[in-house]
């Protein structure tokens, strides 16, 4: 989730990239972290009287967060399109949705089956339609990305030894925060002009999918997670290692640093 990923994100990354007592013991805590509200509660007894009590409101939350597990599952599976070919992704997205129209076909009946699939239909209608009428009032039209070159140490070297700027973004299309950066910075003025100058390098790392070579390189700056952004130049040989969550202000004084020398 967005407001998870700087924290959950790293330390999970941290854990698959270390030893199994690592693991096991960084998932461990994010089990007792998870866990630890209703903890409170088992050594609080009193506490749970806080808890709202069941009652026809559930009615109405229980399809809202249903709503929401299923976007989320919708998301996911599109996902899998970088890891696996187009026909093996369209026959799983088939499937999948097969597979749920007859779990509600079975656990509800035949009307249920088609009330869902009713539903669907006008539901996506009635948001296409109304997206595509009112995209001129609320889309705000990005500009072409620049173009980026692959991220190597080498590059970093040349580009900073020839008097260069250098921009790192390590990013991966499944990373919610890489992209919020990507729309929201990156890609709006004044960094998108900043980086679109002849003196500036562009360097992109797609994490995506696993990468040796990426791995390494966080690793290198001791980080275990994307989104990574780091600013090299002349006045910055080493390097301004940018926060998780972007900003233009952050992005553009890194940039004026790394530029002077």
């Amino acid at each position: 989730t967005p407001c998870t990923a700087p924290f959950l994100g790293t330390a999970v990354a941290f854990a698959l990239a270390a030893e199994s007592s690592v693991i096991l013991l960084i998932f461990a805590a994010l089990g007792v972290g998870m866990a630890l509200p209703w903890l409170l509660i088992a050594v609080f007894p009193k506490t749970a009287k806080l808890l709202p009590k069941p009652g026809r409101w559930m009615q109405w939350v229980k399809p809202v967060f249903a709503i929401m597990m299923l976007a989320t599952t919708v998301w996911l599976t599109t996902l899998l399109k970088n890891f696996v070919s187009h026909d093996v992704f369209l026959v799983l997205a088939v499937g999948l949705s097969v597979l749920t129209l007859g779990i509600i076909g079975k656990v509800h009946g035949r009307k249920a089956l088609f009330l869902s699939i009713g539903g669907f239909l006008v539901l996506a209608a009635v948001v296409g339609t109304t997206l595509i009428l009112t995209a001129d009032r609320w889309v705000n039209k990005l500009p072409q990305d620049h173009q980026w070159q692959p991220l190597t140490q080498q590059r970093i070297d040349k580009a900073v030894a020839s008097g260069q700027t250098v921009f790192v973004d390590v990013t991966a299309d499944w990373c919610i925060t890489c992209q919020a950066n990507k729309v929201g910075v990156l890609l709006q003025d004044p960094v998108f002009t900043a980086l679109g100058q002849e003196n500036v390098t562009r360097l992109r790392g797609d994490w995506t999918k696993a990468n040796e070579s990426i791995t390494q390189y966080l690793k290198a700056n001791n980080t275990f997670g994307v989104p990574f952004n780091k600013v090299y130049g002349p006045g910055a040989p080493d390097g301004i290692t940018l926060p998780v969550v972007l900003s233009k202000d952050k992005v553009m004084d890194a940039l004026e640093d790394a530029r002077e020398q």
